[in-house]
C-alpha cells in the first residue's frame, strides 16, 4: 500500500482486523444511540462499531464523501475534531471506550488506542466473562500488533474483508454440508464464485488459518483465508 491507496481500503483492512479482534463480541456497526447527541447541535452522533457487552465503541476518522476530492478546509476541521472531542466525552460519560482509528497514522498508533481502551474497559468490568472476553480481545490485538507494522501491511486484511463480505449467511435450521478445508496446493487450478478462474500462487498456514494467494484471469492476484472460501473456492477439473 502507498499514498494513493483510497482512503476507504485502508479502512476496510481496519475493518477485517477489528472483526478479528472482537470475534464473539456482539457487535453493532453504523450505531447511532440515544445518549450519542452533540450538545452543540443536537444532532445524534455515530460510531462505526459498538460493543456494548464490553463498552466499547470505535470510530474510524479519514473517511470523505465520495465525491470529495479536496482537503477539509481549516473551518472543517475543526468542526470534525469538535465533533470527536464531542463523541469522545460522551461515550466517556455513559462508560464506553472509545477507540478512534485514524486512516493516516502508522498502524501502531491504533493498536495502542485499541490496547489502551481495552486496558480501561477491563478495569470497568463488572463480572469475570467480561474481563475474559477484554482480556481475548487484547491477546488477539497484540498477535496482529507485531504482524501488521506498516501500512503497505494492511493490503492482506483488505482483501479478507473484501471476500468476508461476499459470505452468504446458511439460513436458520439446514445443516452445512461441509466444513473440511481441502488440501490446497500451489498450481492447482481453482474456480471463485466471484472472481472466477485461477491458479493458486502460494498456500501459507497460519496459526488459525490457511493463507491463499491465487492469480485469478479476470482480477489479479488475491490472497483469501481458506476457512472463508470454503464454499466459494472449488478445483477446476
Amino acid at each position: 500500500m502507498g499514498k494513493s491507496t483510497p482512503a476507504w481500503v485502508v479502512a476496510n483492512a481496519w475493518r477485517e482486523i477489528l472483526t478479528r479482534i472482537f470475534e464473539n463480541i456482539e457487535t453493532k456497526y453504523n450505531a447511532s444511540p440515544a445518549w450519542l447527541v452533540n450538545p452543540a447541535t443536537k444532532r445524534r452522533l455515530k460510531l462505526d462499531m459498538l460493543y456494548p457487552d464490553i463498552g466499547v465503541a470505535v470510530r474510524i476518522e479519514g473517511l470523505t464523501g465520495k465525491q470529495r476530492r479536496q482537503r477539509l478546509s481549516l473551518e472543517e476541521e475543526d468542526q470534525q475534531k469538535i465533533r470527536l472531542q464531542a463523541r469522545e466525552e460522551i461515550c466517556r460519560a455513559h462508560q464506553i471506550e472509545l477507540i478512534v482509528i485514524s486512516l493516516g497514522n502508522e498502524p501502531k498508533a491504533a493498536f495502542r488506542a485499541i490496547d489502551t481502551a481495552l486496558g480501561r474497559a477491563k478495569q470497568q468490568a463488572k463480572n469475570s466473562d467480561t474481563v475474559q472476553q477484554i482480556n481475548q480481545a487484547r491477546a488477539t490485538a497484540a498477535g496482529l500488533s507485531h504482524r501488521i507494522l506498516a501500512e503497505r501491511d494492511l493490503n492482506l486484511y483488505a482483501d479478507l474483508w473484501q471476500d468476508r463480505q461476499y459470505q452468504v449467511p446458511e439460513p436458520i435450521g439446514t445443516t452445512a454440508v461441509s466444513t473440511e478445508i481441502p488440501a490446497y496446493e500451489v498450481g492447482m487450478e481453482v474456480e471463485h464464485t466471484i472472481f472466477g478462474p485461477g491458479v493458486i500462487v502460494s498456500v501459507t498456514p497460519g496459526d488459525n488459518d490457511t493463507l491463499l494467494l491465487v492469480d485469478f484471469i479476470t482480477t489479479g492476484q488475491k490472497t483469501l483465508a481458506a476457512s472463508l472460501v470454503i464454499d466459494k473456492l472449488s478445483l477446476r477439473n
